[in-house]
């Protein structure tokens, strides 16, 4: 070992200009790095994972459960190397995460589910949806749509058709998911008092539009040398085609929609509703990234094409207008970091030159800092891993340049020794190499060791698996690389920056802050060597003591990391309307704009428009953008502003609040499956049993010290309109089930009988009874049903229309219903 150190010092010398170039070669591929490497402010804990969304509109959550959530849970049992299955199932929605093993890539996980989901046999009309690879921090930007003449119907629309194709387009963007807004659809709001008029069902006028848009080709005609393409032109192009679709024919007269109908520009039921300080009803966007893109990169491709759209693209009175920005907490992070790395590195110059007290030592010692910090970062990004405050707050100074003054200070003291035993004049003229190579070989022995020790102690780090792996292994890679650049440049750069900046003029000064730590060191040594019993009885005294305080320390996921934003979360009772609840999301909006610090409240009530994210008509997600905390007029602090909100808005019963922050809360949700710091699963079939059991939880763990706010993820609580058909009279008049579903089907919740296009736009053309005829259960057991002799019958006289309380969610881990 001494040789093959010797031979590295010795290479060096010999080869100084070959060492500085490539140590240039290293700064500009560190610096590169370092331009390049994402910056992040939480790590992503989370494994692989693939969510698969399936929407049924109008379908129970007990329903959908049995017909949908199962059968897809079941094929997933046999996807190789998964760990875990989850679900959420609720109205008209299935929400299932597969999770992997930690090293599988995304491609094989995604090839797997999607092999599994062909196997799988689900009802007519339901598709699922596998969606783009993201992670919890993927939701990088949020928008919303202001215009003046339009409302949310126009602005989702243009969102759905322009604004999402031309994000998506954007390289490193995964998603773009709208929330808010209404769902543009054309109506047949049916009147069942012109029905009964004509005798004719619902159903009758879903089969006639069904029929009724179509485009034929009919092949080819030769004429006159040319070939004519023939084609049977049929589809609907406006609203007043769809008025004139042929229903029925009565003594040769033709009953067209509108003769039994209005037809109207609508929207499907909304299923979610995003309010902005005083405003109501927004459409609001949000960009997410794929897994393992640099977000600054990312977002400047984002905000390009935004400057595109708004300049170029949309009409002149929409406007796409920031909320949410998260190159706002990376400038942030990046700041935060440099600012720290700058403190630290001048500090250590400083206490290295008041010990050293020479310039040339100093200077040699702290370059070391800038170099390992560059290595690491070139290392990093070799190995394809992403920078976060942890990993970047874990570098210490002090271990990096240890190795550096013991060679720095060796070798000075070597030189000084010769200047004093040859006279300075003699000294300058004499060559050093030799002896430089020769105190080099004798410490850089000491300081290969010392440091592969210390490399050596990162080793349990990087054996975490799992959640722990992924928030840690970054810091001990980051750590490990620099400790490892700093070994490199101690052994090359440093003995030749000493053969040249110590070649003439060395002599070791009288230091009087050493000596003055000297003789406190050689006090208290002499004390302690006096006294042997007392000073090991003291040390294990203290040692103790440190082990017992360690034992009342408290733990977190993740340090807390001020993001500029709190999420503010509200649930509602259960049963609570969408119509209700936003006017309820109103108040709490103005309460929390009255807050000086609080620059903008964004509400999200229900859910996204695509499913993504699944919740009901109880609850509500707050965003509040919060002002630079130096811009604060009043000296609080973030969990004080939190305290006086909690109080101003429990002033409302009935609504439980919980506070967070944007990423942190998706991060905790993602790793757990619930949105909790910490949580018990009890897991059943029986719902009831399940409720039951987690109220006995909830009495025993309230009063726990260090509990702040305990709650549960209720799975009951839906109110249903149960109709429940009778067999016997069924079959005593002739009706089909599935007529009679249909009906009820089309008439409540709507049915799409086809389809609109408006240039490459397409919307739905539904079938449903107008409003003030569906609103009670009188309205519903009117309902006229076909019979198999083609008589119409009211569905009163076949079923029985009852109320009930059923699940508003079933939540599933591993094959199993829980609660938590």
């Amino acid at each position: 070992m001494n040789k093959f150190i010797r031979g590295i010092v010795g290479f060096s010398l010999k080869n100084r200009f070959f060492i500085f170039f490539l140590t240039g070669i290293l700064v500009v591929s560190g610096v590169v790095s370092y331009l390049n490497t994402p910056l992040e402010a939480f790590p992503d804990v989370t494994n692989t994972q693939i969510i698969v969304v399936t929407e049924w509109n109008g379908r129970s959550a007990e329903e959908i459960e049995r017909f949908v959530t199962v059968p897809i849970e079941v094929a997933m049992n046999s996807v190789q190397r998964k760990t875990n299955v989850r679900s959420i199932t609720m109205f008209g929605l299935s929400i299932i995460k597969i999770i992997f093993e930690d090293d599988v890539d995304d491609f094989f996980a995604r090839q797997q589910v999607n092999n599994q989901l062909r196997t799988v046999s689900l009802p007519d009309g339901v598709d699922p949806d596998v969606q783009p690879p993201y992670g919890p921090t993927g939701e990088i930007f949020r928008f919303t749509l202001e215009s003046p003449d339009r409302d949310s119907r126009k602005l989702l629309t243009i969102h759905n058709w322009v604004i999402d194709r031309q994000l998506r387009s954007v390289p490193g963007v995964a998603d773009v998911v709208a929330f808010g807004g209404r769902e543009k659809t054309f109506e047949i709001q049916v009147n069942p008092t012109q029905l009964a008029k004509y005798d004719i069902t619902p159903l009758e006028v879903y089969q006639a539009v069904n029929r009724s848009n179509i485009n034929v080709g009919g092949d080819v005609i030769e004429r006159n040398g040319q070939a004519y393409v023939v084609r049977g032109i049929g589809l609907l192009n406006s609203i007043s085609d769809i008025e004139n679709i042929i229903v029925e024919y009565i003594s040769g007269n033709p009953v067209l929609v509108k003769n039994v109908a209005d037809v109207k520009e609508s929207n499907v039921p909304r299923v979610g509703q995003v309010g902005l300080n005083g405003n109501d009803d927004v459409v609001e966007g949000i960009v997410v990234q794929r897994k393992g893109e640099n977000p600054s990169e990312v977002l400047a491709r984002v905000k390009e094409k935004i400057e595109e759209l708004n300049t170029r693209i949309l009409p002149p009175d929409v406007k796409m207008v920031t909320f949410y920005d998260r190159d706002n907490l990376i400038s942030f992070c990046t700041r935060t970091v440099m600012h720290n790395l700058l403190e630290g590195i001048i500090f250590v110059t400083v206490i290295v030159f008041l010990f050293m007290a020479d310039w040339r030592t100093t200077f040699i010692v702290s370059i070391i800092i800038p170099l390992a910090l560059l290595f690491a970062f070139m290392c990093l990004k070799l190995k394809g891993m992403s920078a976060n405050l942890l990993s970047m707050g874990a570098v210490d100074f002090g271990i990096i340049i240890d190795g550096a003054v013991v060679m720095v200070e060796g070798v000075f003291v070597a030189l000084d020794h010769k200047a004093h035993k040859v006279g300075m004049e003699r000294y300058n003229r004499l060559a050093k190499l030799g002896m430089i190579k020769k105190t080099g070989g004798e410490l850089g022995k000491a300081v290969f060791f010392s440091k592969l020790i210390i490399i050596t102690a990162l080793i349990p780090i990087f054996s975490f698996q799992k959640v722990e792996g992924k928030m840690f292994s970054p810091l001990a890679y980051t750590l490990g690389f620099a400790l490892l650049g700093a070994l490199i440049f101690t052994l090359t750069l440093v003995p030749v920056l000493c053969s040249i900046l110590l070649n003439k003029n060395v002599r070791e000064k009288n230091n009087p802050i050493v000596n003055f730590f000297e003789r406190i060191v050689m006090r208290g040594f002499e004390w302690c060597y006096a006294r042997k019993k007392v000073s090991v009885l003291a040390s294990l005294l203290f040692l103790g003591t440190t082990l017992f305080s360690a034992s009342l320390l408290g733990t977190e996921f993740l340090p807390q990391l001020n993001e500029g934003a709190l999420w503010v979360e509200a649930k509602l009772p259960m049963s609570s309307s969408l119509n209700e609840t936003v006017d309820m999301v109103k108040v709490l909006r103005a309460k929390l704009m009255e807050f000086p610090e609080v620059n903008g409240v964004l509400s999200q009530t229900g859910r996204s428009n695509d499913g993504t994210d699944p919740s009901g008509f109880y609850y509500v997600q707050m965003q509040v953008n919060l002002k630079p905390h130096e811009e604060w007029e009043r000296k609080i602090s973030v969990d004080d502003l939190i305290e006086e909100i909690d109080v101003k808005l429990k002033q409302f019963q009935g609504i439980n609040y919980n506070y967070s922050q944007p990423i942190i809360d998706n991060v905790a949700e993602a790793v757990a499956g619930m949105n909790a710091s910490n949580a018990v699963k009890i897991f059943g079939d029986d719902l009831e049993t399940l409720n039951e059991n987690a109220n006995k939880v909830i009495e025993a763990i309230k009063d726990v010290p260090g509990v702040k706010d305990v709650g549960i993820l209720r799975n009951i609580g839906q109110p249903e309109m149960s109709v429940l058909f009778d067999e016997k009279k069924m079959a005593l008049y002739g009706v089909s089930t599935a007529d009679a579903q249909a009906v009820i089907e089309m008439a409540i919740g709507g049915k799409t009988a086809s389809i609109l296009y408006e240039g490459e736009r397409k919307f739905e053309i539904k079938v449903r009874y107008q409003e003030q005829y569906r609103r009670s259960e009188d309205d519903i057991s009117r309902l006229m049903v076909p019979t198999l002799t083609g008589s119409k019958i009211p569905l009163k006289e076949i079923s029985t229309i009852r109320k009930v309380t059923g699940p508003a969610f079933v939540y599933r881990d591993n094959n199993k219903r829980f609660i938590g």
